[in-house]
């Protein structure tokens, strides 16, 4: 077995079988580290460029869904392609970046094989990429669908289906849900009454 198969027996369990070929090409054709990680609260993948040995790294966290992770691994290739075809003055997620990935999209043919429900979002999306899926709404709420857990006990609650003056808990902090401001809401610290904004896709619980 040589290293490219190995490296696609290893990604197959995080990535769809149609997308797993262009993942391992870009590994290959670009030469980066391609690294697995653990579930991150604030973030799902990352790329990191170090300007000492020029050396580049793309982590994904290994607890998303196949089409979750391809996608976010989609992003950040974006950033590392953008980046050396444009240079490293561009904007993170500028107009650059935004063309690279809806790019990298149509090469893996996304709008074939992902399933019928999230295509429409994804196709929607592509026409103005944001710097993290959880940014738009509609795709993020169709791509968690996938998730695991789905149709389990331990779906996941977010903040927008809740009423406004319910109480509930973030990060093991108590607080009132106020008025929304267009993808945020205005939530006071039960304790502190101190106000933050907080998006309505967060991840939240209701106290007894």
């Amino acid at each position: 077995m040589n290293k490219r198969e190995i490296f696609s027996q290893q990604l197959k369990k995080y990535l769809p079988e149609q997308g797993l070929n262009q993942v391992v090409d870009l590994i290959f054709e670009h030469k980066v580290r391609f690294k697995i990680s653990q579930a991150r609260k604030t973030k799902f993948g990352d790329y990191r460029y170090n300007p000492q040995d020029e050396s580049e790294q793309i982590s994904v966290n290994g607890n998303l869904n196949p089409y979750s992770f391809y996608f976010t691994t989609i992003h950040e290739f974006a950033h590392l392609i953008a980046f050396k075809t444009y240079g490293r003055r561009i904007a993170a997620h500028g107009e650059e970046w935004k063309h690279t990935f809806s790019v990298l999209l149509m090469k893996g043919e996304v709008l074939h094989w992902f399933p019928v429900d999230i295509r429409p979002r994804v196709k929607a999306y592509m026409n103005n990429p944001k710097a993290s899926t959880a940014s738009d709404h509609d795709l993020y709420l169709a791509l968690r669908k996938y998730d695991e857990h789905r149709n389990s006990s331990d779906k996941p609650l977010y903040l927008h289906e809740l009423n406004r003056g319910q109480i509930f808990v973030l990060n093991q902090r108590k607080f009132v849900l106020g008025e929304k401001r267009r993808t945020r809401y205005l939530c006071k610290e039960y304790h502190s009454g101190r106000e933050f904004l907080v998006s309505g896709l967060a991840e939240v619980s209701i106290t007894e």
